[in-house]
């Protein structure tokens, strides 16, 4: 399954890109009135070119809360075990999904991530590996790291707060916040570990913005805290 690179062209009708508007359209609305989805900082992601977003993960809810935080399409990195439902595998892969095995080097999905950022999209990747049903920044990889080193593009790390909460509280508010954009510096094990600590750093910076502005009263008009400019992508 991870063999290869996915073979998006063979979607000649319902492209990634055309599949991710029907689904922006159909999910978006119920997500912002019910939820009452925030979206700050959104600006800070580029509106053209390759993009790594390396967000945490709390719930199912996540690829659809931060896909209706964004207009342009993610071509999502996901576990390799949600192909083995068909239906769900026919949905993901039209959107542009493709599988990662965990837990193991998997050649063929670090290929299908370096095609999605030599194209100019956006790749997405849930950096602390699995879901964590709280508010919480768990242990983060190095591998969002080391595919954006290599391919040069920028890290933006994005925090999800309150998706947790969904499946008790279909009300309950959710916030996607995006932070500044991180250039990896350097290769090797040492430079993407170094990498990782930086986005995790960042990660845990918009946790507690998030937490601060639902303490405010979720204000529909906030900015994200800047990063310390000695952390500022290795500059």
């Amino acid at each position: 399954m991870t063999d290869r690179i996915m073979d998006w062209d063979s979607h000649s009708i319902m492209t990634p890109e055309r599949s991710w508007n029907v689904l922006w359209f159909l999910v978006r609305r119920p997500l912002t009135l019910f939820s009452k989805m925030r979206v700050w900082g959104r600006e800070r992601v580029p509106l053209t070119g390759p993009v790594v977003l390396a967000s945490n993960h709390q719930s199912l809810y996540d690829p659809f809360v931060l896909g209706s935080a964004m207009r342009r399409p993610i071509f999502y990195m996901a576990k390799a075990e949600l192909w083995k439902n068909p239906i769900v595998a026919s949905i993901i892969t039209h959107t542009g999904a493709f599988p990662v095995r965990r837990g193991e080097v998997d050649r063929g999905a670090l290929e299908s991530a370096r095609e999605v950022l030599e194209r100019g999209d956006v790749l997405g990747i849930f950096i602390d590996g699995t879901r964590h049903h709280q508010d919480a920044v768990g242990e983060i990889r190095a591998g969002a790291a080391m595919i954006a080193a290599q391919a040069g593009a920028p890290v933006i790390p994005v925090y999800i707060h309150g998706t947790g909460r969904l499946a008790d509280e279909p009300r309950a508010p959710v916030s996607v916040s995006f932070g500044r954009p991180i250039m990896i510096s350097g290769r090797g094990s040492k430079a993407y570990r170094a990498g990782a600590e930086e986005i995790g750093a960042e990660l845990r910076r918009l946790q507690a913005f998030a937490e601060s502005a639902e303490r405010a009263g979720r204000p529909k008009y906030a900015t994200p805290p800047e990063r310390p400019a000695e952390t500022d992508g290795g500059q």
